[in-house]
């Protein structure tokens, strides 16, 4: 049951925190990332607090600073690649297969493939419905290598054995340390400060929190002692882009027009359809 309950919390939270920068599309990505962790350790530390768990684990640390690491180069595809959406969808679809194979190779997960693969192919297919024609894509090898980091940054944390209260604030640590860190850097690069207006700042402290909760959900997810797994929790996750599609149509009408609500159905469909073969895998 609690692993239900971490992939639930965990879509909501992770398809809900960067609304913020929807809402205040002109608040820098890099000041939202170093706000963000900001409000992640405060929320680790109150939980901290209520379990005891303070601790400075390195496996945590590490973990955090390649999440850090993922994120900068999610941010930089959006630049550098100039392609907003297939920067996520092309980092979440490597995060999925990378997270899968792991789970059933590396910690030899027993999944029924006859159901396992085909979900997993559902869920990619579903994802990308909306982007239509692919092109280049090797040529956008920082999305791609963001979902490397996205679908492997935990495995050091399964293989610790560490609890995940153990796990979470040192974890947080390390993301917090490494996203100032570079915000810091980046400020000094560019000459100047950016601009951090108090509303959207306190806005994306509250983000930080929620992806706080979310990524303790994760934990619940993909225990070894729980109903999914590594290969099927995490990939489960991913169902976190069905929230922020709703978010875009319902509260910044993206999708605007009939083919792009069309094709928004039939992905929902193919991808909920992959998320059911994908637990009935674990049955």
């Amino acid at each position: 049951m609690l692993s239900i309950i971490g992939v639930l919390m965990g879509v909501f939270a992770f398809g809900t925190y960067m609304v913020p920068l929807k809402k205040y599309p002109n608040y820098s990505s890099w000041a939202f990332l170093a706000v963000m962790s900001v409000g992640a350790i405060v929320c680790s530390s109150v939980i901290a607090c209520i379990t005891g768990q303070f601790n400075l684990q390195p496996v945590g640390v590490v973990c955090g600073l390649l999440w850090v690491i993922g994120g900068a180069l999610c941010f930089w595809a959006v630049q550098a690649e100039a392609d907003l959406a297939g920067t996520g969808l092309r980092s979440m679809s490597v995060s999925i297969l990378l997270s899968f194979i792991t789970g059933v190779t590396l910690f030899a997960e027993h999944t029924l493939l006859y159901f396992s693969i085909p979900a997993i192919a559902c869920m990619l297919v579903g994802i990308w419905i909306p982007a239509g024609r692919v092109k280049h894509l090797w040529k956008n090898w920082r999305s791609l290598l963001s979902g490397v980091v996205f679908g492997s940054y935990l495995i050091p944390y399964k293989l610790s054995n560490l609890g995940d209260m153990e796990f979470l604030f040192p974890f947080s640590v390390g993301v917090c340390v490494g996203s100032v860190a570079l915000f810091a850097v980046l400020t000094l690069k560019r000459g100047k400060r950016y601009d951090m207006p108090v509303v959207p700042t306190l806005f994306s402290f509250g983000a930080g929190a929620l992806w706080m909760l979310g990524t303790l959900a994760i934990f619940w997810a993909i225990a070894d002692d729980g109903m999914f797994g590594y290969a099927v929790g995490y990939p489960l996750l991913q169902l976190n882009l069905v929230v922020n599609q709703l978010w875009g149509v319902f509260a910044f009408g993206e999708y605007a027009t009939r083919t792009e609500r069309v094709k928004l159905a039939v992905s929902t469909v193919v991808i909920l359809s992959g998320a059911v073969l994908l637990t009935l895998s674990k049955m």
